[in-house]
């Protein structure tokens, strides 16, 4: 599913913003980072007209990218009812949209797989384990950033990870070193500044989708506060261990003006760059894959 579909799921995110962005300045707008240039895997299995296509064996969330995936809600049902849930029961899953809901800390996040996507589209991007060091790279729309979110997990223990944050203008760029949680433990500790659980309380899928593990595994990812005056242009993130890390995503909140332009070959999105109402800030969606430049939206709550 490319940005542009889903651009009446943007436009409805800005009311899910609603108790999010009651503290947020006038001129905030919650941007889906266009990642498609990076991600390159499939993690989750989706279903379409009752048919399940499996997360993709070496493109997993662990055994580096081997062992196991993670499923959405449609998927998890019909598993249940193959008995290749624990238990027999059903448990929490990925949401089928991809769609998380803004939280008091965390703004709406738009994630790539969904069970309407293509089923060849790309979910995530692995920086495998047996590799070793290495580094990967997205561009922002460009504009001042108050908080980026970076959806990240790993696996095979806690991922040392420097990220480097490059700015359009003549702001320094920002080098942050962190130690980001196994995805396999809980994650993130409760009350983390740094780290946060964007969905938690899950098992883990087996190659032929076979429910497995403890509930204690999730989405993971990182915190991070831009410097406020700098034109945000893009990331980059080096993994330095041992460690095998799943790349989901990015979601910033933006304090100016956001670009907007599609990038050649890769088209546009949806734009709800909405102005800041009694409710809430609007969302300014991100640059998708396949579609046009889109007009930037009212998106007031």
């Amino acid at each position: 599913m490319t940005f542009a579909s889903r651009a009446g799921i943007l436009t409805v995110s800005t009311l899910a913003l609603c108790a999010f962005a009651r503290s947020a300045a006038a001129a905030d707008a919650v941007v889906q980072v266009d990642v498609s240039s990076v991600i390159d895997g499939r993690t989750v299995s989706t279903i379409a007209g009752g048919t399940i296509t499996p997360w993709t064996t070496g493109q997993g969330v662990d055994g580096d990218g081997n062992a196991d995936g993670f499923v959405t809600t449609a998927v998890e049902a019909v598993l249940q009812t193959m008995g290749k849930t624990e238990g027999g029961k059903v448990g929490l899953a990925l949401p089928d949209d991809g769609m998380f809901a803004a939280t008091t800390r965390l703004p709406a996040i738009q994630l790539h797989f969904s069970n309407t996507a293509p089923i060849t589209s790309p979910q995530t991007h692995q920086v495998h384990q047996a590799m070793g060091s290495q580094t990967f790279t997205f561009d922002v729309p460009q504009a001042t950033y108050r908080k980026m979110f970076v959806l990240i997990t790993t696996s095979e223990g806690s991922a040392k990870l420097t990220v480097t944050l490059n700015y359009a203008d003549a702001t320094a760029a920002q080098t942050m070193m962190y130690t980001l949680p196994d995805y396999g433990i809980g994650g993130a500790a409760a009350g983390d500044a740094v780290y946060f659980n964007l969905i938690m309380g899950m098992h883990k899928w087996g190659t032929n989708d076979n429910e497995g593990d403890s509930a204690t595994h999730g989405i993971t990812g990182i915190e991070i506060n831009p410097t406020a005056t700098g034109m945000l242009k893009s990331i980059t993130v080096l993994k330095t261990n041992g460690s095998h890390v799943v790349f989901w995503g990015a979601t910033g909140i933006a304090t100016s003006a956001v670009a907007t332009s599609g990038t050649a070959g890769s088209g546009g999105g949806s734009t709800d760059a909405g102005t800041d109402g009694a409710a809430g800030a609007g969302t300014a969606g991100a640059t998708g894959t396949g579609g046009t430049t889109g007009s930037a939206g009212a998106g007031t709550a």
